[in-house]
């Protein structure tokens, strides 16, 4: 059976569909909900195996020291059932499910936080209630709203920072290097989970993506259009694309984005179960991409994963951009998320990922086609810091439609690493 071309436009009309990162989640439309096993089966050889089960299961509610109830003995069962299938399946809660399905929303109201277990915080979103407040990274929270994040889990610390937009949240800090913590209180807003950072470096323009969520392409788009008019349409030189650190997200965005990048020409397969099952990827039209002609630069990592070597591979492939740093991930498996039975999720890989030269991404990664390894940190892949005094565009610090000036990382120096270009 041949495979079919599908316009990413017009994707999945039934299930959307994710990669894996560090999070990711879809909504499920009646047509993925998970109906149980058909009545037909029931009596088939694999669902025998059920019985198995039943025994165990009867076993231990009869004769287990501390009897366990129904629900503490199925939940586990599932959920070790699912892990087992591969690293990305997964069985979610409702609670879960709710923070997935948030990452990918690309929004949600809170203070601009990033936490670690524990309370520590690793970064601030620019323009946010935090980085107004000069909340820095290693500020340590001692408590929210008079509870104690020592005995709060990362998930529930986040949804105690999270809440409505208006509402006021009280800290207790512990300031780097401070004596004594200090009380705060923030006020909730709502802003952009995954901001695009955008920098201008001479006649280069520097566009990082942390994630593919809904507002990617969107965001994509208005972005180079600002870098345009900033630098000027007939000066622009170059783009620098910076995928470190991306964990992934949505397909449907890594497609577009890869699309609106290339213009024509094919992006990405995905393989079923099945050898048929294939499904092939490319723009709506062919026709010129948002850059035509003007050399780019795809900046990866180690932690580059997923949707974002989506990007690379297509970007490669088609010798639009030279990648730079060190090999991906390898992280090429396409999640579907099906609704469950009592508020619970079913997280389940339904297909690979093929570059379209016919490299499959998992357990492989997107090789670069120019090693750049910061100094002193061995497979680090970070490309060392030395750039330039750029000119931010945009006020510092702004949050204007989920765009901002690059606060975080530093891309390489242009006089490096331009000759690497390969138009």
């Amino acid at each position: 059976m041949p495979s079919r071309t599908r316009s990413y436009t017009n994707w999945w009309v039934g299930a959307a569909v994710c990669l894996t990162g560090t999070v990711g989640a879809v909504l499920a439309s009646p047509a993925t909900r998970d109906t149980g096993a058909p009545s037909s089966l029931v009596s088939h050889a694999s669902y025998r195996h059920l019985a198995i089960f039943g025994d165990a299961f009867h076993a231990v509610r009869k004769r287990a020291a501390d009897p366990p109830t129904d629900g503490q003995l199925v939940e586990p069962a599932i959920s070790a059932m699912v892990a087992s299938l591969d690293p990305y399946s997964r069985y979610l809660t409702a609670a879960e499910f709710r923070r997935l399905d948030e990452a990918e929303s690309g929004s949600y109201s809170g203070v601009g936080i990033e936490v670690e277990a524990g309370g520590k915080i690793t970064g601030t979103l620019p323009g946010g209630p935090a980085a107004r407040a000069d909340l820095s990274p290693g500020t340590v929270i001692e408590r929210i709203d008079g509870v104690a994040v020592a005995h709060l889990g990362l998930g529930e610390t986040v949804d105690r920072l999270s809440g409505e937009p208006s509402s006021t949240v009280r800290l207790r800090l512990m300031r780097p290097g401070g004596r004594a913590p200090v009380a705060l209180a923030l006020t909730r807003e709502w802003l952009p989970l995954h901001p695009i950072r955008v920098r201008v470096l001479g006649t280069v323009a520097y566009i990082r993506l942390d994630r593919f969520d809904d507002f990617t392409l969107g965001r994509l788009l208005k972005s180079v259009a600002i870098l345009k008019g900033d630098i000027g349409p007939d000066r622009l030189s170059g783009l620098i694309l910076d995928l470190r650190g991306n964990p992934g997200g949505l397909v449907v965005q890594a497609v577009a984005v890869a699309g609106a990048l290339l213009g024509r020409g094919e992006i990405v397969r995905l393989v079923g179960r099945r050898p048929d099952e294939v499904e092939r990827f490319a723009p709506d039209r062919t026709g010129a991409g948002v850059v035509d002609g003007v050399p780019m630069v795809v900046l990866v990592n180690g932690d580059t994963a997923s949707a974002a070597e989506i990007v690379a591979g297509a970007l490669q492939n088609h010798r639009r951009a030279t990648v730079i740093s060190t090999r991906t991930y390898g992280k090429g498996a396409v999640q579907t998320t099906y609704a469950h039975r009592g508020g619970r999720w079913l997280r389940l890989t339904t297909a690979w990922v093929v570059t379209p030269a016919g490299r499959k991404v998992e357990g492989n990664g997107i090789e670069p086609d120019r090693v750049v390894i910061q100094e002193g940190v061995p497979g680090s892949g970070e490309i060392n810091a030395g750039v330039p005094l750029a000119r931010p565009v945009g006020g510092a610090g702004s949050l204007q439609d989920g765009i901002v000036v690059d606060v975080r990382s530093a891309p390489f120096h242009t006089s490096n690493c331009w000759p690497g270009f390969s138009i």
